[in-house]
């Protein structure tokens, strides 16, 4: 069988639909999972739990960006899954290495912290595809 960009573009698709309830029960599984870790073990957890969130809605989109390029063959799609991809590592890498928190909910590097979660929704909501009928 020739390798081809197009036989990979079908496996991978096939891949990507390959046991999807699994795929998005065991997301859900890892979120509350490390949810409870971040609640449980860490010194601010109201604070680090919104960085998990907006970790897994990042993923979630990507995925449901990487599935739509490989639905519609849209190559901007790319561009939004690999942005959001970045989001979440970027999102991750702070839940790791977060060294600033200010008690005040409202202080500017919270409402940061918010302004990035609406962007990535906004985001989100931008890269949803049209059908028409």
């Amino acid at each position: 069988m020739k390798i081809t960009v197009r036989n990979f573009n079908r496996n991978i698709g096939l891949i990507f639909h390959m046991k999807q309830n699994l795929l998005w029960y065991s997301i859900i599984g890892l979120f509350i999972f490390i949810s409870v870790i971040v609640l449980s073990f860490t010194e601010h957890p109201l604070h680090e739990e919104l960085h998990t969130i907006g970790a897994f809605v990042a993923v979630f989109l990507a995925i449901l960006s990487f599935r739509s390029y490989f639905n519609y063959k849209l190559h901007r799609l790319l561009f939004s899954a690999f942005a959001f991809l970045a989001f979440g590592v970027g999102e991750g890498l702070e839940i790791v290495f977060d060294a600033e928190f200010y008690d005040d909910p409202f202080s500017i590097t919270e409402i940061r912290d918010y302004v990035i979660i609406l962007g990535l929704g906004l985001f989100g909501l931008g890269t949803i595809p049209k059908i028409r009928k």
